[in-house]
């Protein structure tokens, strides 16, 4: 994969679409501790049109090191 030298324009890029950004609302209840949180579900919703409309995208493929199953999260700019 190639990755820029630079993160100037993801930087500026990512300050513009979080200024876009409303709230995340809590939509989901921890059962053990009764407590509200945002899901994932959520997330994505609130932030998909602002990352889309400054040209970035969120990419979470599955990684395996041999101990474990993960994620490595990838921000991506035009």
């Amino acid at each position: 994969m190639n990755k820029s030298e630079s993160i100037k324009n993801l930087a500026m890029a990512l300050k513009k679409a979080q200024s876009e950004m409303g709230e995340v609302k809590f939509d989901a209840t921890n059962p053990f501790l009764k407590n509200r949180y945002a899901s994932l579900g959520a997330v994505i919703q609130a932030s998909k049109d602002a990352l889309t409309r400054n040209g970035l995208a969120v990419s979470q493929p599955a990684i395996s090191d041999g101990n474990g199953v993960g994620i490595t999260t990838l921000l991506m700019h035009e």
